[in-house]
């Protein structure tokens, strides 16, 4: 009888904290926490965009960023395969470096993830995604129009910014 009643009192004790153990609510969570810590972008100029000499009479200037060989040239260099966007004021204006006057020069862009400028894409200024290559590099060709109408004689000088996010 004392073991039948010590096996009732085991079976109502193991019943009672299994009851209780039940009631007891555990919560847990986990967060994660991961940062990628990105390569920061380098611009190399190789070759500063040329336009030689202009002719009497000459309205306009235009230097081809995909086919013309006075194009300027640069590299990007970033995290291989990395995406990335390229901004830039397409409208820049050039001052006269001998008194007043200007003119205003409008940026054209090719770029390629290989360096061959013949097989480049024209680059648009609206969010257009590109890819760093295997090597991190991206290859950029400058080229533009500058109209020459009631341009002063003498030499101009101007600044071309280009920004480049990673996304």
């Amino acid at each position: 009888m004392r073991v039948l009643l010590l096996t009732i009192f085991i079976f109502t004790f193991l019943q009672a904290s299994s009851a209780k153990a039940q009631e007891t609510q555990t919560l847990s969570s986990t967060i994660g926490i991961s940062t990628r810590i990105a390569q920061s972008i380098e611009l190399i100029t190789v070759k500063s965009m040329t336009f030689g000499n202009t002719q009497p009479g000459q309205e306009e200037i235009y230097v081809n960023p995909v086919v013309d060989a006075n194009a300027g040239y640069m590299i990007a260099v970033g995290t291989p395969e990395a995406e990335f966007r390229l901004n830039f004021l397409q409208e820049r204006r050039l001052s006269r470096i001998e008194g007043p006057g200007f003119l205003i020069f409008t940026y054209e862009l090719s770029g390629n993830d290989i360096e061959d400028q013949s097989s480049s894409e024209v680059i648009e200024n609206e969010n257009q995604t590109l890819k760093f290559n295997l090597d991190g590099e991206y290859h950029i060709w400058v080229g533009g129009i500058v109209v020459l109408t009631n341009a002063q004689p003498g030499n101009y000088e101007g600044d071309f910014t280009i920004e480049i996010d990673y996304i």
